[in-house]
């Protein structure tokens, strides 16, 4: 059984320019994510996933990873993640599939190998990263957590909304070739805190991330 991390990357994005190798308290972002997978004991392999090989010359040395080409058509705004993936596993033989955004600095080892742990274990099907929220939350118009037609309960009352925090996802080969999709019907969802699972979206995303590393609540 081969675990193989995949890492998407792209030199040019638009709400954020440059975005993966913008520097981040000095360092390019993209070695954030290299920097935890290399401290990951149940990955066999790392590879960075991008139309440039350029972008290897912002990665600090002595990281292990490997560079693997994908096509260009692969970097515009109509490209969907599943098409990343598939492409991904056409030219790899990983069974189990570990994929790290590169826009969440501080996920930790730690979260990541629980992940890979649980999938291939055969516990769960998949696995990702998420955010529990005890808000009073709306969709589509209505509550969805809570009435209006009783007394609004106290917050800590009121049922938890699960968020996705879509940076981190794992599972197996076979799942995404039999769904298309990289959550399938056995997840196991790890629950983060809002620091580890900081992503970076926007120019105000980016600013908190300094914060987070200025003040010193994020030390590698």
């Amino acid at each position: 059984m081969k675990t193989v991390a995949l890492v998407p990357a792209k030199l040019k994005s638009d709400r954020v320019p440059f975005k993966n190798i913008k520097d981040l308290g000095g360092v390019p972002l993209v070695n954030y994510t290299i920097r935890t997978l290399n401290k990951v004991p149940d990955i066999d392999e790392i590879i960075i996933f991008a139309s440039e090989p350029s972008i290897c010359n912002y990665l600090q040395h002595g990281l292990k990873y490997k560079f693997l080409e994908r096509p260009g058509y692969l970097d515009t705004q109509e490209a969907k993640i599943q098409d990343i993936i598939r492409e991904f596993l056409m030219k790899t033989n990983a069974d189990t599939i570990a994929l790290f955004h590169i826009t969440s600095p501080f996920l930790k080892a730690e979260t990541v190998s629980d992940c890979i742990k649980k999938v291939n274990s055969g516990e769960y099907d998949s696995a990702f990263s998420a955010y529990e929220i005890k808000k009073f939350c709306w969709y589509k118009g209505r509550p969805l957590n809570y009435s209006l037609d009783i007394n609004t309960p106290r917050t800590q009352d009121i049922d938890s909304v699960i968020v996705e925090q879509s940076s981190l996802y794992v599972f197996k080969r076979a799942v995404f070739e039999r769904t298309g999709q990289r959550i399938s019907n056995n997840p196991y969802i790890k629950l983060i805190d809002h620091f580890e699972g900081h992503d970076i979206d926007t120019t105000e995303d980016f600013r908190i991330a300094e914060l987070i590393v200025n003040t010193g609540f994020f030390t590698t």
